[in-house]
């Protein structure tokens, strides 16, 4: 058997969830086309598709076919799209470009970003009850519905923006922001696995599972997200981070610490879980 080639495999799937958000998203030719264009920009204008690619490994772990999960990725793409729209607005972080070209509301206007942002997450509801109807257990319908309300809401990634916001004012304390974290970054990594789980017919266990590692991945990702800012920015940046909290080796220890937590929260699914646990390494390695 040949060895687990992580490369191959995110070039793959990130290929596959793009061609998957392209069909789903609506065309620009048809009214409102300003909005539509918009939605069509901010989605496939880049980004590695780790949150869909992470909900496609559902179906891999429950010998399942992709397409049995695949509306429910998308969603939660559509939903991550949505909130980096609500992010880089003047009234949020302010940003002027996204993946080096400009943000949604610099080339389309603050109206038609916001239209677009709550478009993305009305369509990402949209198919997750999609992907209900048309699989062996309707009857979650509401369960999956209310996990993503749930993912987006108050209690998650509305509440973590929220206290980021905050910081303007009164810096975070290490514990604040790794709250923070978990809620803006986690939130999206665990409904990512565990909509797609409840779908296919996992156990509470197995959902357990995928959730815990989902909260420990996605702090872990935004950490090293702030190792690259704190790389590529040095002393410029005066933004609190948690490697002003912890220092860039101590960061680096943390990341190391939370992944390894994560590949011992898939113990219940065996070598199954491979995939799980290389995206895992990945992020602790990753560069950009």
């Amino acid at each position: 058997m040949s060895p687990f080639n992580l490369a191959s495999y995110l070039a793959e799937r990130k290929l596959l969830i793009d061609r998957a958000l392209d069909e789903r998203l609506p065309s620009a030719a048809v009214e409102p086309r300003h909005v539509h264009e918009a939605m069509r920009y901010a989605t496939l204008g880049g980004g590695k598709r780790l949150r869909a690619i992470l909900a496609l490994s559902v179906a891999d772990l429950a010998n399942a076919p992709f397409e049995s999960v695949l509306d429910s990725a998308c969603a939660i793409e559509f939903v991550h799209t949505a909130s980096l729209i609500l992010d880089d607005l003047p009234s949020m972080d302010d940003a002027d470009t996204r993946r080096d070209i400009p943000s949604t509301h610099v080339r389309f206007g603050e109206a038609s970003a916001l239209l677009a942002s709550v478009a993305l997450i009305a369509q990402a509801f949209e198919l997750v009850a999609r992907n209900a109807a048309s699989s062996s257990q309707p009857e979650v319908a509401a369960l999956v519905t209310q996990s993503l309300a749930q993912v987006i809401g108050t209690q998650g990634a509305i509440y973590g923006q929220h206290l980021d916001l905050g910081q303007s004012e009164v810096p975070l304390t290490l514990e604040a922001m790794e709250d923070t974290y978990r809620r803006k970054a986690s939130a999206l990594f665990a409904g990512g696995l565990t909509i797609p789980a409840t779908l296919v017919g996992m156990s509470l266990a197995q959902r357990e599972a995928l959730n815990n590692y989902a909260l420990e991945l996605g702090l872990a990702f935004q950490i090293t997200d702030d190792l690259i800012d704190a790389g590529l920015h040095g002393e410029e940046s005066h933004k609190i981070t948690m490697v002003t909290h912890l220092g860039e080796e101590g960061a680096h220890k943390r990341v190391s610490d939370l992944v390894a937590s994560a590949e011992d929260h898939l113990r219940i699914f065996g070598d199954a879980a491979d995939p799980l646990r290389m995206m895992a390494r990945y992020v602790a390695t990753r560069k950009f």
